[in-house]
């Protein structure tokens, strides 16, 4: 009886200790966030600052917004959502041509 408190103890206890080292480990292996481009940038580059989905967005800024490092089914989701999101926009320009 005495054996199995013991254990039980002990086992609390160092999983306690060890929670501070995996929290640790654990905030130093996050992505650290990159800084955002300037405006200079932007426009050395074509893009412009445009609220996402405006009027204005076009399809070169929507596709300039995707991450260098995103993976092929993350650039191929992003480019499918750019392309829709370029399509309604021009539907919706037409329709208000008079």
């Amino acid at each position: 009886m005495k054996h199995t408190l013991l254990m039980k103890r002990t086992i609390l206890v160092a999983s306690m200790a060890l929670i501070p080292l995996i929290l640790t480990g654990l905030t130093l292996a996050a992505p650290q966030v990159t800084e955002p481009m300037s405006s200079a940038e932007a426009q050395a580059q074509g893009l412009t600052q445009i609220a996402v989905g405006s009027a204005q967005d076009t399809l070169k800024a929507c596709l300039g917004r995707i991450p260098q490092d995103a993976s092929s089914g993350q650039l191929m989701l992003a480019k499918e959502s750019c392309q829709q999101v370029e399509t309604v926009r021009t539907i919706n320009q037409q329709s208000l041509t008079f």
